[in-house]
């Protein structure tokens, strides 16, 4: 296997040292450039040839966000992980390098030794920088339109008993739930983008993300989609016509109360390494939704999502997810479509109208009624 070739881009001599001297000792990977602003990271990008970047946002000269919006246009598939501060304007920074073309992210770590830097690269940055350096990934869809809000009037949703399922024919969805983590947001933003104003289910989200930039998230993805946005709160309705986003830090499930949806914050061990986990909401939905659950699953490293997507699937709801060509990793779809209870497996462009085209029969009975 031939060795993963990284650029450094960091103007910090430190980093690029520690991170260099880490790099080259670690089986695997080669530091074929480095530079200390993104102007001088652009000029080495054409004679180093990186299978990955690791960049840092705050520079001198030419700054990470800046250097995301030029490289992106001549290498748009190219893996960039931001390698970046965490505290104040820098969780903004971070996400919005996201929708900038950032594959991934790493905060930096503060106040750790040397003895302890190493263990935390191994853990964080090196399997992200293995899992993004591997087939060569197909275009990127286009980047999302920016939209403006409509003013929607939320709606009670009624759950779906899991024992009315229907027989010999496709499920009428009543929720659509959905599971991202590397590469997330962009790919979000892409199918969300195609919705309709007047689409009839609530959307619900987990995103892997820390509980400092989903905020910053929401307020983001709300730009490039024609339904509202919201961070979920513990007690609220799930209403149609909404995206939910999980809050970070807690796990989003969903609970009947009557005729209504609410939902449920959950605090409880992390899954699959993750709090919020995709498991748990996908899990929570069958049990209060039934057949009526549409499951989407993302981009993103590891396996969350697939417990839940096997769940829905024996609830006899539908599942689909991103195809390998256009996921920044395939991890989390690969792993419901190798297991066999993915209902379609999609490129990114084609996502959203398959949304709208399972949900078309709901909103036309809805419109009748």
């Amino acid at each position: 296997m031939s060795e993963i070739r990284v650029l450094l881009v960091d103007d910090s001599v430190a980093v690029r040292r520690a991170l260099g001297d880490a790099l080259m000792a670690e089986p695997g990977f080669h530091v074929c450039g480095s530079a200390p602003n993104g102007l001088l990271g652009l000029e080495l990008l054409a004679r180093s040839r990186p299978d990955v970047i690791v960049l840092d946002l705050e520079m001198p000269v030419l700054d990470g966000l800046e250097f995301l919006s030029r490289m992106r246009s001549e290498h748009p598939k190219l893996p960039v992980v931001v390698f970046s501060g965490a505290v104040g304007h820098g969780n903004e920074a971070t996400l919005e390098a996201m929708w900038r073309g950032a594959s991934d992210y790493v905060l930096k770590p503060q106040g750790l030794s040397s003895e302890e830097l190493l263990p935390f690269l191994r853990r964080e940055l090196f399997p992200r920088l293995r899992a993004l350096a591997g087939p060569a990934l197909a275009p990127e869809a286009s980047p999302p339109r920016p939209l403006r809000l409509p003013s929607v009037v939320a709606a009670q949703v009624r759950p779906t008993p899991v024992a009315a399922r229907p027989s010999g024919r496709e499920p009428t969805p009543s929720i659509v739930v959905v599971g991202a983590s590397t590469g997330g947001p962009r790919a979000l933003a892409a199918v969300l983008s195609e919705l309709v104003p007047d689409f009839p289910l609530p959307i619900v989200v987990v995103q892997h993300m820390p509980v400092e930039m989903t905020a910053f998230f929401a307020d983001g993805l709300a730009r490039n989609c024609p339904l509202p946005v919201h961070l979920a709160g513990a007690g609220q309705t799930v209403a149609p016509g909404t995206v939910w986003l999980a809050p970070g830090g807690t796990h989003l499930v969903l609970e009947s109360e009557g005729a209504r949806a609410r939902f449920r914050l959950d605090n409880g061990p992390e899954e699959n390494g993750c709090r919020p986990s995709v498991d748990p909401l996908f899990r929570s939905a069958t049990r209060v939704f039934g057949s009526g659950v549409l499951a989407v699953v993302l981009t993103g490293m590891g396996q969350d999502g697939l417990a839940g997507a096997r769940a829905v699937h024996a609830a006899h709801g539908r599942v689909i997810v991103q195809d390998e060509a256009s996921s920044i990793v395939w991890g989390m779809p690969g792993a419901i479509a190798r297991a066999g209870v993915a209902h379609a497996v999609l490129p990114l462009t084609q996502l959203g109208s398959e949304i709208l085209s399972r949900t078309r029969s709901r909103g036309a009975r809805d419109r009748a009624a």
